[in-house]
């Protein structure tokens, strides 16, 4: 971005007008709590006047990713400063603090995906840092993350939810993976425009003030087409299911953590049950556009449709570890679980019943299909409840009827939608509007998604990769007060 001299005398005069009316201290952001994590993390180097130094420190974005508040140590000829503020789209604001001394920092800052730089004012200088930062919780394995995009059509089977008796079964899957940290690629995009306005539409009040782009602020981890990580191990697979009425995109909260930590996630989007599917020739297929509560059958079809849904995923599985360009060779498909939302979460315990090659599965405030499940789950199994789900009927019967081992968990405040990213993105570009107005119930979405995150993670881990069971009981320890939790 180019600074012509109208532009910063106007700033100039804005800023001074700003400091002349407040008092700096005062209206300082309070500071950064790091009991849950930060939006992002940066370093890099800072000059004042004649003297460098180097800068490292956090952000929390604001209703976007170009505004929010920082926090930064600063080291310069072996002392120690800080400083803190705010940045809102191409300004910063904020103080430089030693002891009980400060003096005022004004800038101008240019913000890119992964690197911003600063021309300060008040001092005079320049910071240059690299960073880190999304909406989404941070990565806490080694890896990085790619996506690879497949769209299938399944000729063994014919389209049940559609009119044309012609219409074979399509699904479209985003396979998430390991890779190296630094790998080189394109950074996908967390949604569509098209994806977005579905999510916006399904609020229960008019989301006024969101940008028809704010999905863009979002910034996922991962990167579109890149090579696998480049050492020789074997990922176990685990598949992801999406809600009635949802898409696999809202789940990435819930996705991007296990590939960090060695896992091959294989989310499915299915057509004609999921919210919105795009497919790669630009047709879109809206759920409200085909269900209708007039149709007994619907559900009953729905249901069974998805659970051969992650069957098929699971055979192309298998063709993609004997053909694919990244994926050759990668997948450990003697180790696979499966969990899902809702409606996912029944097509979950339905194939660990079903499908002998699903060592496992974890159910996000699921719902249950008795009649589908006549002895139960039969493999290891996991359910996540909202808040006052823990002892309802379907949880109730898989509890009873489980002999192999079984958890359950309910988190204090917690919604149904709240088993998503929806509640998390909402607190950034609606942070004046209460969470249990928009339907995601009492619980910080922060502590939330860190609550859930950490169990799906740990339960695999036990499952697929052999840990202890403690791991989870521990788990169960660190969040006892913020949860229900049983096993047996």
């Amino acid at each position: 971005m180019k600074w012509n001299l109208k532009i910063i005398i106007s700033i100039i005069f804005v800023l001074i007008i700003i400091i002349s009316s407040f008092n700096i201290n005062a209206q300082l952001p309070k500071s950064i709590s790091q009991d849950i994590w930060v939006d992002g993390i940066f370093e890099g180097t800072i000059t004042i006047g004649k003297s460098n130094g180097d800068i490292t420190g956090m952000i929390n974005h604001g209703r976007s990713s170009t505004n929010g508040v920082f926090q930064a140590t600063i080291l310069i000829n072996d002392e120690s400063f800080e400083a803190k503020g705010w940045f809102k789209n191409n300004l910063l604001y904020g103080v430089f603090k030693k002891g009980i001394f400060s003096i005022p920092l004004i800038g101008l800052i240019e913000v890119h995906r992964s690197a911003f730089k600063s021309y300060l004012i008040i001092p005079n200088g320049f910071i240059k840092a690299s960073y880190t930062s999304s909406y989404l919780p941070p990565l806490n394995g080694k890896y990085g993350i790619g996506v690879k995009n497949f769209h299938l059509i399944d000729e063994s089977r014919k389209e049940l939810l559609t009119e044309n008796p012609d219409d074979f079964r399509e699904l479209v899957l985003k396979i998430w993976y390991p890779t190296d940290n630094e790998v080189e690629g394109e950074w996908y995009t967390y949604m569509t425009e098209l994806m977005f306005a579905w999510l916006m539409g399904r609020a229960p009040i008019p989301l006024l003030g969101v940008s028809k782009t704010a999905y863009e602020d979002v910034k996922p981890h991962g990167k579109i087409n890149v090579p696998i990580a480049s050492n020789s191990n074997f990922f176990p697979v685990i598949l992801f299911a999406h809600g009635l009425d949802g898409t696999l995109e809202i789940y990435s909260s819930f996705i991007e953590d296990l590939v960090s930590k060695g896992y091959v996630v294989i989310s499915m989007n299915h057509p004609y049950i999921a919210g919105v599917v795009e497919f790669p020739d630009d047709r879109s297929i809206y759920y409200q556009d085909f269900y209708s509560q007039n149709n007994p059958d619907y559900t009953k079809i729905a249901i069974r449709t998805i659970v051969d849904d992650a069957k098929f995923a699971l055979d192309y599985a298998e063709i993609l570890n004997d053909t694919d360009n990244i994926l050759k060779e990668r997948l450990n498909l003697e180790n696979v679980g499966m969990y899902g939302h809702s409606f996912g979460g029944a097509s979950t315990s339905i194939c660990c019943f079903e499908d002998d090659r699903i060592d496992c599965g974890l159910t996000l405030d699921g719902v249950s299909y008795e009649e589908l499940i006549p002895i139960g789950v039969t493999k290891p199994f996991f359910m996540m409840t909202a808040d006052g789900r823990f002892n309802s009927s379907g949880v109730e019967y898989i509890w009873d009827k489980q002999e192999s081992d079984i958890y359950r968990m309910s988190i204090n405040g917690s919604s149904h939608y709240g088993y998503t990213d929806v509640g998390l993105l909402l607190s950034h570009m609606l942070p004046l509007i209460p969470q249990n107005i928009l339907g995601f119930g009492t619980v910080d979405p922060k502590l939330m998604i860190e609550i859930v995150r950490s169990f799906i993670l740990e339960f695999f881990n036990v499952y697929l990769k052999g840990e202890s069971e403690s791991r989870i009981i521990d788990i169960a320890d660190d969040f006892s007060h913020y949860i229900q939790f049983e096993y047996k």
